[in-house]
């Protein structure tokens, strides 16, 4: 019987900084005429990205601090301006 191979572990970055969340626009930066895509929709995916990269990078932390996993909290919106597409 061979021996079973080593698991290994994959190497974290040493250099691993915290994802900053997008900052999101204030409703006088809209124009108003329904410009695809809006200012408000390009947000929204920018806002969808940080997310699953903030919880990428708390999985990361909880493996580097040995699975103690941290909470990861969900950023509210505000809701689109009227006429916001």
């Amino acid at each position: 019987m061979s021996p079973s191979p080593a698991v290994r572990t994959p190497q974290l970055p040493e250099d691993d900084p915290q994802p900053t969340p997008p900052v999101e626009p204030a409703l006088e930066d809209c124009c108003g005429s329904g410009c695809v895509p809006c200012i408000f929709d390009i947000y929204e995916q920018a806002r969808e990205r940080y997310q699953r990269e903030l919880e990428a990078w708390n999985a990361r932390q909880a493996q580097r601090a040995g699975g103690k996993a941290r909470k990861v909290r969900k950023v509210r919106t505000k809701p689109a301006p009227p006429g916001a597409a």
